[in-house]
């Protein structure tokens, strides 16, 4: 059976597509829950800053033990619906791990190293490492649209910062509903987009 090249380029062209579908549904199939869990602790955890001070220590210490929790769960579950369990999604799993590590062990650094700081600073400071590694996977792992994501809610954490030497107490509001609000978004998007 003899294919002209034309034929081999738009079957080639076809393989390329379904390839590209799966990649986009098995990468943003996981991104989009786990977004929509890290939107909703940072809604609840910036209001609670906002809202009740005093105890938003420990909101935070719970948030954030619930979000490591299920994202792990997401993960886990995700992997077991696609039944995808090769050796290099293994290796890229735990290359996230250590990132993500490592990254909270050097804010944490950094913030020892920048001591004294103010509340209004340090939630800047965590929004934008976050966002800092989701552009940073976002051009690692060729996501575009994370790495989009993490500069947009930059900006709006930004515009935040400064508005609030306008309006003074509002950062962690703000960062709240923007800026959690944008990454639920987001994540129902790539959910309902990559079903």
């Amino acid at each position: 059976m003899d294919i002209d090249d034309k034929k081999a380029r738009d079957a080639l062209a076809d393989v390329e597509a379904v390839a590209k579908s799966i990649r986009g549904r098995l990468a943003y199939g996981l991104t989009g829950p786990i977004l929509v869990l890290w939107g909703i602790v940072w809604i609840v955890c910036f209001s609670l800053a906002h809202f009740a001070p005093r105890v938003s220590g420990w909101g935070w210490i719970v948030g954030d033990a619930l979000g490591v929790a299920g994202s792990v769960y997401i993960g886990r579950c995700h992997k077991s619906v696609t039944g995808v369990r090769s050796e290099s999604s293994r290796r890229l799993g735990w290359r996230l791990f250590w990132f993500w590590l490592f990254l909270f062990v050097y804010a944490d650094i950094w913030l020892a190293v920048l001591w004294p700081w103010q509340a209004q600073q340090l939630g800047m400071f965590f929004v934008t490492v976050v966002m800092f590694a989701y552009v940073v996977m976002g051009l690692w792992l060729e996501m575009p649209f994370l790495m989009w994501l993490g500069l947009a809610v930059t900006g709006l954490a930004g515009a935040g910062y400064l508005l609030s030497f306008i309006a003074h107490g509002y950062l962690d509001l703000w960062l709240g509903a923007a800026c959690g609000s944008a990454l639920l978004a987001a994540g129902l998007y790539l959910t309902l987009r990559w079903r």
